[in-house]
């Protein structure tokens, strides 16, 4: 019995941990600093846990205390996940920086059940030694069995975790599920305790919370809701902009920023300003027809290609399949031959398409990726990206993407990264900032790259002439280096950013 409550505790840790990064991500993003944070104070706790554990093991070991330390984290769990809102409300609400948020978020959520469970693996090596006889009493045999069984749950729940429980539960789903299963481990750890307590109490209330929880979450979808998804936590809501009109937007942002939105009556008109910007790169070559959109979202510029060019078919690499869900179900996302939907990651998309050796290379190909709000994936920004995009453009074709960054000072060193690495690979680039007069803010950024270099036209549509005025060329040579594969430090390179409001 007391091998499967060990294996159970690994297990549970390391889905705690992996639920634990949802839980963060909504409030503070699920940047490299967040995951740190989060896997630095479980580290930490586990330690003082295991510390903790062999000393209280060595008075006096006995199951019901074990079960005790077992039910002690499985009520900690149960109280997180109702109330890890509001907790994380206020500790963001401090403006702290995000280094000194995550740390005490993950404190203040994990830390107590971490150090319980990480007390349990040395404290119920003792509780074995001091009911097993001959042989079994062996302390190398009984050690090295009980760090296996709990190593083992710890790979379990890894996959288990990642693989399936997040896929298809919301986080406070996970959260009571662990807490129950913790509870059946505390009973199990000393069965006599759980029937003269109401340890078993714990347990019910914990499962019935679990499946009722389930049960919400797998109805459908509605405006005003949150959701897990494989890769994300989104929010859909309604809304009306600042003229009145009604719109409908996806947040995957947890500085409150909205990743895509679409015009109630509208649904193919583009809501954002940086989206319209696209236009510069359909501007140099007029008569596109293919395009590559790296980053789905809402599908917002997909859409509207197809809308207003018959003849365009656009194939998109959107990771996340629960954001394409929601766009459907949500932005007016349809079927249509012409958008074609490959659900995998960019940088993965690009290698393998490259390596094929294209026989229909791209006219355009545009990138709206992040990883939060102000961080492009590293491995598609880097020299050897820009490499395979630049092979899966026509000879005459274009690469246009959205970076949010400052133009200059400290804030703008994740777009000198990037264009230092679009630089070395295309003949010419172009900067557009969405706000040329506030170079020193963070904002939406057009980095425009010509596979073969030539002049700009001139426009006569009004908006689009006015785009183009917005070109801007960096004066200095770029102070932080091209981002390559083998060193990408974007993290570093946002930190200034970190909890700033883009333009």
């Amino acid at each position: 019995m007391l091998e499967g409550v060990a294996f159970i505790c690994g297990a549970s840790v390391m889905v705690l941990e992996m639920a634990g990064a949802r839980v963060l991500a909504p409030y503070l993003g699920t940047s490299i600093v967040v995951w740190t944070a989060l896997i630095g104070v479980i580290l930490a706790s586990l330690s003082f846990g295991y510390w903790t554990g062999g000393r209280l093991g060595d008075r006096n070991p006995s199951a019901a205390t074990l079960a005790k330390m077992i039910a002690g984290g499985s009520g900690f769990v149960l109280v997180a996940a109702p109330l890890h809102s509001p907790i994380l409300d206020l500790i963001t609400g401090w403006k702290w920086p995000i280094e000194v948020s995550a740390v005490a978020a993950a404190v203040v959520l994990f830390s107590v059940p971490s150090i319980l469970l990480g007390m349990v693996s040395p404290y119920i090596i003792q509780v074995r030694l001091l009911t097993s006889t001959g042989p079994e009493r062996r302390t190398g045999t009984v050690m090295g069995r009980f760090f296996a069984l709990s190593t083992i749950g710890s790979i379990v729940g890894t996959f288990l975790g990642g693989y399936w429980l997040i896929s298809w539960f919301g986080t406070r789903v996970i959260l009571y599920v662990v807490a129950a299963t913790l509870a059946i481990a505390a009973v199990m750890a000393a069965p006599k305790m759980g029937r003269k307590n109401p340890g078993i109490f714990l347990f019910s209330a914990c499962l019935c919370m679990a499946v009722l929880s389930a049960l919400t979450a797998e109805k459908d979808l509605a405006v005003g809701i949150e959701q897990d998804t494989r890769y994300n936590h989104i929010k859909l809501q309604e809304g009306e902009s600042a003229d009145g009109q009604m719109l409908r937007c996806l947040f995957t942002d947890p500085g409150g920023m909205a990743q895509s939105c679409m015009f109630v009556d509208d649904p193919d008109a583009l809501v954002f300003n940086y989206t319209r910007h696209y236009a510069i790169a359909w501007h140099m070559v007029p008569e596109a027809k293919t395009f590559l959109m790296l980053g789905g979202g809402g599908y917002s510029v997909p859409r509207y290609l197809v809308s207003t060019r018959p003849a365009a078919v656009v194939d998109v690499v959107e990771i996340d399949p629960g954001i394409t869900a929601a766009a459907e179900t949500f932005l007016a996302l349809k079927p249509d031959p012409r958008i074609r939907i490959f659900h995998e990651d960019a940088r993965v998309f690009l290698n393998q398409k490259a390596r094929m050796e294209p026989k229909e290379p791209y006219d355009i190909i545009m990138g709206d990726t992040f990883t939060s709000s102000y961080n492009i994936p590293f491995h598609l920004g880097t020299v050897e990206c820009a490499e395979k995009i630049r092979m899966l453009l026509k000879d005459d074709g274009v690469f246009i993407c959205n970076i949010i960054s400052a133009v200059t000072g400290d804030k703008s060193r994740v777009l000198q990264s990037i264009h230092g690495a679009l630089d070395q690979v295309f003949p010419q680039t172009h900067i557009f900032p969405i706000y040329p007069d506030r170079l020193g803010e963070i904002q939406n950024v057009m980095v425009m790259a010509l596979k073969s270099p030539r002049p700009i036209p001139g426009a006569t549509d009004s908006e689009l002439a006015a785009m183009l005025k917005k070109e801007i060329r960096l004066l200095l040579p770029h102070k932080t280096p091209p981002l390559v594969d083998d060193f990408a430090p974007v993290e570093r390179y946002a930190l200034p950013m970190l909890g700033k409001n883009r333009a």
